[in-house]
């Protein structure tokens, strides 16, 4: 896909999120005590029967980001496996090949293709693993995850510009890997009062088998969320219903 394609679709709408977002960060204790009043009575119910989840955390943290989800998953029956790749530092061209690995071998040990679920840059990683190993994925959910741009469009942009990182290149590579495009489902999971990761971002134009789902839980917040819990089971295509 080139910039010409790109602005047909998206304009110029997409910026960086503003930082009165930022307020609403604030919400994640109340997040967390919110879950812990409601996690017994979250639905239980054998949707998973066994089916193979990677998680993938996102910029700055590490698995544990992921120990909610994880546990959540696992009572419906899922083998949730957390990513062998530890703290996400980044750089995506050495976390890409970790995560092709894990995606492989979890395929081979389940001997059918696997989910990925990916919060914020794990989803952008899950994605962009997909394209490269299409036969062993089946489902792909992204949870406030940039779509196109990489970081241009985050709140860490300034992070990657002190570092030297081109990133109206990085920006570039991204639109080009749309030329193979990802076959599988994808549900993307994205919130407008992202202080993170602009909204706009999350949305994918190109994809044929895409369906976004508008949540109110901001970007921080994601991993510890009621409201994100209640989805996923059907954002992987097991509704509890």
């Amino acid at each position: 896909m080139n910039k010409a394609e790109f602005q047909k679709r998206y304009g110029n709408t997409i910026r960086k999120p503003k930082l009165s977002l930022l307020l609403g960060e604030a919400r994640a204790p109340l997040e967390a005590a919110k879950l812990a009043v409601q996690w017994r009575f979250l639905p239980r119910k054998n949707v998973g029967q066994g089916q193979t989840i990677l998680l993938l955390p996102g910029f700055g943290s590490g698995p544990a980001a992921m120990s909610l989800i994880k546990r959540y998953m696992e009572s419906l029956g899922y083998n949730a496996v957390h990513w062998s790749a530890g703290f996400n530092h980044g750089e995506v061209g050495k976390l890409l090949p970790q995560v092709i690995d894990d995606i492989k071998r979890l395929s081979e040990e389940a001997q059918s293709p696997i989910k990925l679920l990916g919060w914020s840059l794990g989803g952008y990683l899950a994605r962009e693993a997909a394209r490269e190993v299409q036969q062993n994925v089946s489902r792909i959910v992204t949870i406030g995850s940039p779509v196109v741009g990489g970081p241009k469009y985050t709140a860490v942009r300034g992070l990657y510009d002190l570092k030297g990182t081109d990133v109206e290149s990085i920006e570039n590579s991204t639109l080009k890997r749309f030329e193979q495009p990802i076959v599988c489902p994808i549900v993307a999971l994205y919130c407008k009062k992202d202080s993170i990761v602009s909204w706009q971002a999350c949305i994918d134009r190109f994809s044929p088998n895409v369906e976004h789902i508008e949540i109110q839980t901001p970007h921080l917040s994601m991993g510890i969320s009621t409201e994100v819990m209640d989805l996923l089971p059907y954002a992987l295509g097991t509704p509890l219903k």
